[in-house]
């Protein structure tokens, strides 16, 4: 006799499967990255070193802790973070550069980016880009988001090196 395999029994143990392959890969020093904010889909976390490099098109994760309430709670309000996930974000500028948001552009030393600046978020919410033009200071960097809406430097402005935790590595 036959056995009759259950499409929601199915479905469930491989549910399950995936969440513990998930929760395997975090302790293993890999990331899934849940939002828009990045292209690829899993990331390889390292440490960042005290004194160690961020270059120019480095993803990095950024403790949220380390920005003011202001820009917190309104990114959790609209549901652009989550206060328990640092934020995965790709470094656009680096001390010395200067950054300007002009019309719907972003310029960074004189050269015009693909990247945009919105005026509303997807909900139709008013988006302030950060007053610009600026000159990065020591210890300071610009991040984006690749889609054109993301919650990045375009609004909350530059971060500290000493927000960053972790350098990121696309994997696939």
């Amino acid at each position: 006799m036959k056995r009759k395999i259950c499409v929601f029994c199915l479905l469930l143990t491989s549910l399950c499967a995936m969440a513990l392959a998930l929760a395997k890969t975090r302790h293993l020093g890999y990331r899934v990255n849940r939002s828009d904010s990045l292209p690829c889909f899993v990331y390889r976390i390292m440490q960042l070193k005290k004194n160690g490099p961020i270059q120019r098109g480095d993803c990095v994760l950024i403790d949220l802790s380390t920005f003011t309430n202001a820009v917190i709670e309104h990114g959790v309000e609209r549901g652009y973070v989550n206060r328990k996930e640092p934020m995965l974000k790709r470094i656009s500028g680096i001390p010395g550069d200067t950054i300007v948001l002009d019309g719907n552009c972003l310029i960074v030393n004189g050269e015009t980016t693909k990247i945009t600046v919105a005026s509303a978020d997807y909900y139709g919410g008013k988006l302030r880009a950060w007053p610009t033009p600026i000159t990065l200071s020591p210890d300071c960097y610009w991040l984006i988001s690749d889609p054109e809406r993301g919650f990045d430097s375009r609004y909350f402005g530059p971060v500290n090196r000493s927000a960053f935790t972790h350098k990121a590595y696309p994997v696939f």
